[in-house]
């Protein structure tokens, strides 16, 4: 349980380390293009898409480092056990990512924006849909049917 906890926070936090560059570039983007225009919704969509795709990824990379060798991990006997303990490892880190975010910005009055972690919502937004994604992708892992 250990070994998985880690290989999936590592995983886990590198993923997100990634997102939150496109991210930044993306928020940078759209604020500066003529096309934005007032829209307070488009840095929640961007963040959202990235949690989504963010979690998919991190869930399959800790996945398939957890189960070693085998490629269809998710198809395996122990898919729902393996996804299971993926989830709540990503689950315990984005807790104890949002203590240390609201030991460091969010209780000393950061105005952030909407770049992540600076912005309280846009980071739970963020770390909300990676979660989603790798619930989703919990509930897909099962046992492939025998014929």
């Amino acid at each position: 349980m250990i070994a998985t906890f880690l290989k999936t926070a590592l995983a886990f936090l590198v993923c997100l380390a990634l997102g939150d560059l496109v991210g930044v570039v993306a928020c940078t983007i759209f604020d500066i293009a003529p096309i934005r225009g007032n829209s307070a919704a488009l840095p929640y969509a961007i963040w959202f898409v990235l949690g989504i795709f963010v979690g998919l990824i991190a869930a399959f990379a800790a996945g398939t480092w957890i189960a070693g060798k085998d490629d269809k991990w998710d198809e395996g006997p122990r898919a729902g056990g393996i996804a299971t303990g993926i989830f709540l490892s990503s689950l315990a880190m984005s807790v104890a990512l949002c203590v240390l975010f609201w030991k460091l910005y969010w209780s000393q009055g950061v105005d952030g924006e909407y770049y992540v972690p600076d912005s309280q919502s846009h980071s739970l937004t963020y770390l909300a849909a990676a979660l989603g994604g790798m619930w989703l992708v919990r509930l897909v892992s099962k046992p492939k049917a025998k014929a």
